[in-house]
C-alpha cells in the first residue's frame, strides 16, 4: 500500500497543472454543468488548434534536419557568416508567418545544427514584420508610419543581435547547457 500511495504522490507532483485543472473543471462542474460543458468545448478546440500548429511545425522541423545539412548552415548562418548571415537570418524572419510558438522550436534546431546566435536574434527581430499585414497597415496608418515601422524593425534586428552575443555569449554556451541536461 505504501509503494502505491509513494508512486501516486510522485505521479500527483509531476501532473499537478492536470490535477489542478481536472479539479478546477470538476468544481465548475457541480456549480454549472452547462458552463463547464463550455469551458470544457473552449479548451479541446483550442488545444486541437495548437496541436495540429505544433505537429505541423514539428514535421517541417524534421524534414529541415534531413534535407539541410549542417555545412549548408554553419556557412550560411553560422559564427563565420558574419553580417551577411544576419542579413539572411532578418530576411527569414520576414518571410516566416504564424504563431510565435511555432518559431521556438526552429530556432532550438538552427542553434544546434550551427547557427549563430546573432542570426537566431536577428530572425526573432524580424518576425514582428508580417509582409502581408502590409497593405492593411498602409490603410490605417499610412506609407510614411509603414515604411519606418518595417525599417526600424529590420534595422534593429542588425543593433540587437550583437548586443545579444555580447551580452549572452558565443552559440557553444547552448551546446553546454544541452549536455549538461540544462534547457
Amino acid at each position: 500500500m505504501r509503494i502505491v500511495a509513494k508512486k501516486l504522490a510522485g505521479w500527483a507532483r509531476k501532473n499537478w497543472l492536470l490535477l489542478v485543472t481536472t479539479t478546477a473543471y470538476a468544481l465548475l462542474a457541480a456549480v454549472s454543468f452547462s458552463e463547464a460543458k463550455r469551458a470544457l468545448i473552449i479548451g479541446t478546440s483550442t488545444f486541437a488548434s495548437v496541436a495540429v500548429i505544433l505537429v505541423t511545425v514539428f514535421v517541417f522541423i524534421g524534414l529541415f534536419q534531413v534535407w539541410v545539412r549542417d555545412e549548408f548552415i554553419l556557412k550560411h548562418l553560422g559564427e563565420e557568416s558574419g553580417i551577411w548571415g544576419m542579413f539572411i537570418g532578418a530576411a527569414l524572419g520576414t518571410a516566416m508567418v504564424g504563431p510565435l510558438v511555432g518559431i521556438f522550436p526552429l530556432l532550438k534546431m538552427l542553434l544546434n545544427k550551427g547557427t549563430r546566435l546573432g542570426v537566431v536574434v536577428a530572425i526573432v527581430s524580424t518576425w514582428a514584420i508580417k509582409v502581408p499585414m502590409i497593405p492593411l497597415e498602409l490603410s490605417f496608418f499610412g506609407w510614411k508610419f509603414t515604411v519606418v515601422r518595417q525599417l526600424l524593425l529590420f534595422v534593429s534586428a542588425f543593433v540587437m543581435a550583437p548586443v545579444i552575443e555580447l551580452l549572452v555569449g558565443k552559440r557553444k554556451f547552448f551546446i553546454e547547457d544541452q549536455e549538461d541536461g540544462v534547457r
